[in-house]
């Protein structure tokens, strides 16, 4: 909950000048969805002044809106690396969605030093069943190589992020209804690419990705209209 208020800037933003004080109400955010002076829908949120500014008019729409960001700041991306205290986003594109924990290689602790001979081994033990943890059986294992595939095809095609996302999501939506039984998992990642191509509104021919993935044409189109 915030206050909202109707005001107008300036040519600079600490120039402010108030419109109409007594049309101070409590409202959510997410329910502003335009401007109630010009109607426009072209809005600011200025987390450092706290305030939703319309970008066609100049009216402040809301003030003391609440900032969604981390408590801290960073100046740099080594601060911002080291401060951060989530990981990655969740991704389609890794087989367990990038929420398994990673044990890294550099044999270091948290302040940099190195670890005793003990540690070490500890480590590498715990490394090692890590590994056969994350990949548990056959089924995680076709599909950690699939999304592979998929993410290779798509290198080799120059395809964005968001194609990768999709042709990962169609993947495993073909793996939960059992399609993917009695066809190569090449060919099925394949017609997944093509698939998202087309439903991203950027279109590959089947020969591009014939021969970016080096799977047959016929065994593609087959796979994608099934």
């Amino acid at each position: 909950m915030f206050l909202l208020e109707k005001r107008r800037v300036g040519s600079k933003m600490d120039d402010v000048e108030v419109v109409d004080s007594s049309s101070t109400v409590h409202v959510k955010e997410s329910k502003i969805q335009f401007c109630p002076e010009c109607g426009s829908t072209r809005l600011m949120r200025d987390y450092e002044n706290a305030e939703i500014v319309c970008m066609n008019c100049g009216v402040v729409i809301a003030a003391k809106i609440a900032d969604r960001g981390p408590e801290w700041r960073a100046f740099d991306d080594e601060q911002r690396a080291k401060r951060t205290r989530v990981g990655a986003p969740i991704t389609y594109t890794i087989h367990d969605k990038g929420l398994s924990t990673m044990i890294d290689w550099h044999d270091k602790d948290i302040y940099g030093k190195g670890l005793s001979p003990g540690q070490k081994a500890q480590i590498y033990r715990l490394r090692k069943w890590q590994r056969r943890i994350r990949v548990s059986d056959a089924t995680e294992r076709n599909l950690a190589f699939a999304l592979s595939e998929i993410t290779k095809i798509a290198g080799n095609l120059n395809l964005p992020k968001n194609i990768v996302e999709t042709a990962s999501l169609i993947y495993r939506r073909a793996v939960k209804e059992r399609l993917i039984r009695g066809r190569s998992i090449q060919g099925v990642t394949s017609a997944a690419i093509y698939l998202a191509c087309r439903q991203c509104g950027l279109p590959r021919t089947l020969e591009e990705i014939a021969q970016a993935s080096g799977v047959n044409k016929k065994e593609i189109g087959r796979s994608y209209r099934f």
